[in-house]
């Protein structure tokens, strides 16, 4: 249930360094990332076309990448443009190559049918992650041993929240609210809101707010995208200067079938100069995001053991994560057709 003609996230920009070989598995591919000498980025199979070797084993040679049992060379394109003491390079030499945009701090990929990649349809998050109204401590990729659907579900279903997340974001009156759900196409919308809620306990510690008004979006579309949107504000506030952004950026990547990498991180549109509060933040996100960790790959290796059959049910607040099931189940099974 992985559609493959969507754009997925590579890794961070910030991952690939220069001159260096960045290998990584994506949708059970083995992928290798790379910066030709002017910056650019590529993506071609981990593999040798002669015996099959993996390319990160060698070293870059300028802009081609020098397998390191044989010394074939390849381009960014997955073309042969060098094998040793040997003229004729057989078209069959070549390996895969993947497109790859580099948009928003994050490298996204194709790995689907070439000739669908579009990059008009590289998802957008610029208004947040390339804009100085939001700031926020740039992320770097979570591995998580669970499949990506877990981590879809767990953000989606935000529910949790009151209980996993109880020293950071979350609160008792969320879990006892039922919120709004909206399907449209292959998207997903999800929305709370509330007049009078208490304050998660990160905004606590930094406003001494004990109340709020608060509303809480959250968005899906593929192949694995989620953006969540909150605002906060004191009860009964008039000023538009006291009201609160924080905007969650959380696209994730199938690596296996039991395995995905989670890159996420929080944003804000208050005191942006302020490095104190991005670090606060940014520390108790990263404590929730290991609270999610921890379940997702716990509830993995229960579904393993247990097996197909185990029983199990669905709530009201499974409306947003089962519609996103049948999302991606159709877009595989269109693509299988």
């Amino acid at each position: 249930m992985i559609p493959r003609n969507c754009w997925y996230v590579a890794a961070m920009a910030h991952e690939l360094l220069p001159g260096a070989l960045f290998p990584r598995t994506l949708l059970d591919t083995p992928v290798l990332l790379f910066r030709r000498q002017d910056g650019s980025a590529a993506a071609i199979e981990d593999r040798c076309s002669h015996r099959r070797v993996a390319l990160h084993l060698g070293r870059l040679v300028g802009d081609h990448v020098q397998c390191g049992y044989h010394g074939l060379e390849f381009d960014g394109s997955g073309t042969c443009v060098r094998i040793p003491n040997q003229e004729r390079i057989p078209p069959k030499a070549c390996v895969r190559a993947f497109a790859l945009i580099e948009r928003d701090g994050f490298l996204w990929i194709w790995m689907g049918d070439q000739a669908l990649a579009d990059s008009a349809t590289v998802p957008d998050y610029a208004e947040i992650c390339s804009d100085a109204a939001y700031v926020g401590r740039r992320s770097d990729a979570m591995h998580v041993a669970a499949p990506y659907t877990y981590n879809l579900e767990n953000v989606l279903d935000l529910s949790h929240v009151s209980y996993v997340h109880r020293q950071t974001v979350g609160t008792p009156q969320v879990a006892e609210t039922r919120p709004e759900t909206t399907v449209r196409g292959d998207t997903v919308v999800v929305q709370r809101a509330w007049e009078r809620i208490d304050a998660p306990p990160v905004f606590r510690r930094l406003f001494g707010w004990d109340q709020v008004k608060r509303t809480q979006t959250i968005h899906f579309w593929p192949g694995a995208n989620i953006r969540l949107d909150i605002t906060s504000e004191p009860v009964g506030n008039t000023d538009p200067a006291l009201v609160r952004r924080i905007r969650v950026v959380g696209p994730c990547t199938p690596q296996t079938r039991g395995s995905h990498f989670k890159f996420s991180t929080m944003y804000r549109d208050f005191a942006q100069q302020d490095a104190a509060i991005t670090e606060q933040l940014a520390d108790a996100f990263a404590v929730t995001l290991n609270e999610d960790k921890v379940l997702m790959e716990d509830q993995w290796r229960n579904a393993c053991a247990d097996g197909p059959n185990a029983p199990m049910f669905d709530i009201a607040v499974d409306q947003a994560p089962l519609a996103t099931r049948r999302i991606l189940a159709r877009l595989a099974q269109a693509e299988a057709q």
